[in-house]
């Protein structure tokens, strides 16, 4: 009787092992993993793809897309001031900008802000940080809007 109840005993056990790695290996399998974020960069000196754009927007960010032709002087001014705005204190994290060359073949420039129902406003007649700054902030650009538009408000 003795070995029958060591038998049993040991058949007991094999089937909480069993059972227990069968119950393991489905948690495993139901549990989503969670995939690691994406880090967006916020200068692009490119056109964006259009997966990458939607998933910039879909992360709460506004873009500023830039484009010229490679004989536009003023133009450099233009790239410096969303620069200066994308990497600002204020809008660091919110605003990604894509900007570059055209070659000689167009004379088009492209000079708008996509908001984050794919809207673009229209940047042209912008020259200063300011009114860059009072467009954004008086659109609904992105969900969560920057401290500085949230004192103009006030104001």
């Amino acid at each position: 009787m003795d070995q029958v109840t060591g038998q049993r005993f040991m058949a007991i056990f094999i089937g909480f092992i069993m059972l227990a790695s069968i119950m393991g290996f489905a948690m495993m399998q139901t549990t989503p993993e969670t995939p690691a974020p994406v880090e967006i960069a916020s200068i692009y000196e490119r056109a964006l793809e259009p997966d990458e754009m939607i998933n910039i927007l879909r992360n709460n960010k506004a873009v500023i897309e830039y484009f010229h032709n490679e004989v536009c002087i003023e133009c450099l001014e233009k790239e410096t001031l969303y620069l200066n705005f994308v990497n600002s204190e204020e809008f660091n994290g919110m605003v990604v900008v894509a900007y570059g060359v055209y070659g000689n073949e167009t004379n088009e420039t492209i000079d708008w802000m996509i908001d984050l129902a794919g809207n673009q406003i229209d940047l042209t007649e912008i020259t200063t940080d300011k009114e860059l700054r009072e467009l954004f902030c008086s659109n609904d650009v992105i969900t969560v809007k920057p401290n500085i538009c949230i004192l103009q408000e006030l104001e």
